[in-house]
């Protein structure tokens, strides 16, 4: 393991190494949305007329990404 340095100089080269990192990352989306349904369904609770009782549901269909190509 590498000695950290305490020096100014030693902070400002890992800050620049966290962002070239962050620049380098792949964030390609793992899979792709091609339809998105949200429902929300709410009811009043008889014993509790304060609070209400919230569902929401998310249908969604997706594609995996496709394998890479060789070549």
């Amino acid at each position: 393991m590498a000695k950290k340095s305490n020096s100014f100089f030693g902070w400002l080269g890992r800050q620049i190494g966290h962002v070239k990192g962050a620049i380098e990352k792949d964030v390609t989306p793992k899979e792709k949305v091609v339809y998105r349904k949200t429902t929300v369904h709410e009811a009043e609770m008889p014993q509790r007329p304060e609070e209400k009782l919230r569902r929401t549901v998310i249908d969604e269909v997706v594609v995996p990404p496709s394998p890479p190509k060789e070549g």
